[in-house]
């Protein structure tokens, strides 16, 4: 009956961002133009500098948590010499306190702390602590 006309409509180049007729025509013009070729090259060559960039980024966060970790590691080695310090310290101070008194019975003294302090770890050391101020007699009959 009635034909009407159809345009070809157009194509948008993502790269060179323009319009161009949509038939193999002008597409292959297009594409094998010198201002379609500069923009591909210029594509290319931004995508590997973000990537370099985006590359150089992640080596440095890395290098950063490294450190991190290195010092958390230090700081941890530093906190758990100084509670086994301070827990020999209070042992040494407990024995000889229940040496001058004279009420003997140290050696279970002794465990009951040693087994404390390998339960909680360096974190809770004001446990431990607590743990060598109690009286030997209230901890036997536990």
């Amino acid at each position: 009956m009635t034909e009407y006309w159809v345009s070809q409509g157009n194509k948008w180049c993502d790269i060179c961002k323009i319009w161009i007729s949509n038939n193999p025509a002008s597409i292959r013009n297009h594409e094998l133009g010198q201002r379609h070729k500069a923009n591909v090259s210029l594509k290319l060559s931004t995508m590997r500098e973000e990537k370099a960039a985006k590359d150089k980024e992640q080596k440095a966060a890395v290098r950063v948590m490294e450190q991190i970790e290195s010092k958390a590691k230090r700081s941890y080695q530093k906190d758990l010499a100084s509670f086994q310090e301070a827990r020999d310290s209070n042992a040494n101070a407990l024995l000889a306190e229940d040496n001058n008194k004279g009420t003997g019975g140290s050696s279970e003294y002794l465990k009951v702390v040693s087994l404390a302090s390998f339960q909680l770890g360096n974190e809770l050391m004001v446990i431990q602590c607590s743990l060598a101020l109690v009286d030997l007699s209230i901890l036997l009959t536990i």
